[in-house]
């Protein structure tokens, strides 16, 4: 049976970079970005392909609760399907940070058993140091204000214990200012995927 692991974070947090690291040196990990799955699933609604940047642009202007929650019983079928011979990582963001303030799209509690997390990690760092990194590389996003980012990390933190709490497994906060090798060594006891 492979562990699955539930990543989170505010944007800008190096959840992406982190899974690309962790998949070099992981045997058997399938790693499951639900903003990839987000826009394979506009793509078979609208026909449109839609990519990351213009997805993180236009967040809630394009993606429904309805779209989040086709996408969440997508997934959990996925995992259900794999989990007995792989290691499974989620990078999810629940929480976006739109126009109007924070629209918050999580797993309803029924759904985070249903996929039945080993762990769940979430990835933080300094307001200053997610402004500086998102206003280098924005990538779609909105450059928020340090209180919105500080905010974003808080709801996002919130949520991932919400989710520790509800299927009685353990939270990790991790700090991700570190080097990105750093970071690897850190989490990849947390993950005990099977390595490479």
């Amino acid at each position: 049976m492979g562990r699955v692991i539930y990543l989170t974070g505010a944007p800008a947090t190096g959840k992406s970079s982190l899974c690309a690291n962790i998949q070099q040196r992981a045997a058997k990990l399938l790693v499951y970005s639900y903003s990839a799955l987000l826009r394979d699933h506009i793509r078979q609604r609208d026909g449109a392909d839609i990519g990351a940047v213009e997805l993180r642009e236009k967040s809630s202007r394009v993606v429904t609760r309805e779209d989040v929650m086709a996408v969440d019983a997508r997934l959990i079928d996925e995992v259900n399907a794999k989990c007995s011979t792989h290691d499974i990582l989620i990078d999810s963001h629940p929480v976006t940070k739109e126009s109007y303030g924070f629209r918050v799209t999580p797993f309803r509690s029924d759904q985070v058993s249903a996929f039945s997390p080993d762990a769940i990690v979430c990835l933080y760092a300094s307001p200053e140091m997610l402004h500086q990194r998102i206003s280098m590389n924005p990538d779609g996003r909105p450059l928020p204000s340090i209180f919105e980012i500080e905010m974003h990390i808080h709801i996002q933190a919130a949520l991932a214990t919400q989710y520790s709490v509800n299927v009685g497994r353990s939270c990790y906060l991790i700090d991700s200012s570190v080097p990105p090798q750093e970071l690897v060594e850190t989490v990849w006891p947390i993950f005990g995927f099977v390595p490479r």
